[in-house]
């Protein structure tokens, strides 16, 4: 069935979820393209993904950081006093998430695109409110780099605990899968494994990924870690060990808060500059070497030739002294 939203044309179709499809839409009077999230209620369990809608409106509609899209307005669907489904209009953001292919940037730079998500999930802590499901695909990243964390339907009120578990399991915190209490350590152990996942390409370890797989009989009795290959991708020591403190099983061994999280990635690029400048340094001293022992090499060569009554500027004369130890005696006789 079409969708037709009253003043609003549908430019194209931008993804979809559980029971809801997200679409760019203009608005006829101004131009301006919005992100629409649609959610139909065909069966009654279905009016769970309204209320996800409904907390997406609330958290996103109280929150105006930059790094977080802007949520607009909620429009709620009814025919016959029946709940039919809802629209939730949102910032649209013209980019690509960190889980594309077409995604690539050196490690200085993702560094620096985490620590403008670290900004703004700080934002969103002192607003009461923890994101709760932080990953590659949740990270947009526009044409100038800048970065915006999209869908708040997961996030919870920050040291409340969720009533069931929400989330993706290789980026989910212990304390979320086990229905625990949720504040800023939980993000952090988000924004720690998507960073991993984003410089890997693999996952780190979490409590929810290294248990059975359910979904192949081929793999019942096996951990996920042990069918996953292991990182051939060896990260500086510097970088390793932010991950590791961010991704720590228990929160009180994690890195605290988003303010703590980037002063270690501030130190973790100052390290990384520092190491670049001195093997610069070291390529540099290679190379004025390198120029060094030609320059000598040819004055060496040019005094040889001299002493043998060459001419140094004729091409054609190649010396060659295949014994390195000839006698002298033998280039100049005694008169």
């Amino acid at each position: 069935m079409p969708i037709e939203i009253p003043n609003y044309r549908i430019v194209e179709k931008l993804g979809d979820g559980a029971e809801s499809c997200i679409y760019r839409a203009r608005c006829m009077r101004t131009g301006k393209d919005y992100a629409v999230k649609i959610v139909k209620v065909s069966k009654p369990e279905d009016t769970s993904y309204v209320d996800l809608l409904r907390a997406e409106h609330v958290i996103g509609s109280s929150i105006n950081h930059p790094v977080i899209r802007k949520v607009y307005e909620l429009r709620i669907m009814r025919q016959r006093l029946r709940l039919r489904g809802a629209i939730l209009f949102m910032e649209y953001v013209a980019g690509i998430p960190m889980s594309s292919t077409a995604f690539h940037r050196s490690l200085n730079e993702l560094l620096g695109m985490f620590r403008q998500a670290a900004y703004g999930l700080h934002e969103m802590h002192i607003s009461g409110w923890v994101h709760a499901d932080l990953k590659p695909n949740n990270i947009m990243v526009t044409s100038d780099d800048s970065i915006k964390l999209i869908d708040l339907g997961q996030s919870s009120k920050i040291h409340e605990a969720k009533p069931r578990i929400q989330g993706t399991i290789d980026y989910m915190a212990p304390e979320q899968a086990q229905r625990g209490v949720l504040d800023q350590r939980t993000d952090v152990f988000g924004l720690g494994a998507a960073l991993h996942r984003v410089v890997t390409g693999k996952p780190v370890l979490t409590e929810m990924n290294q248990t059975v797989n359910i979904h192949s009989q081929s793999l019942i009795g096996k951990r996920i870690s042990q069918i996953r290959e292991p990182s051939s991708v060896e990260l500086p020591a510097c970088v390793a060990r932010l991950i590791d403190d961010c991704c720590q099983s228990d929160p009180s061994g994690r890195i605290s808060d988003m303010p703590s999280l980037i002063e270690r990635i501030n130190l973790a690029q100052t390290i990384l500059e520092k190491q670049s400048a001195r093997e610069l340094s070291l390529e540099s001293e290679t190379e004025s070497a390198t120029r060094e022992a030609t320059a000598l090499d040819d004055t060496l060569s040019d005094t040889i030739a001299h002493d043998l009554g060459l001419k140094v500027d004729d091409a054609s004369v190649d010396l060659i002294v295949e014994d390195d130890s000839v006698d002298l005696e033998d280039l100049h006789p005694k008169v």
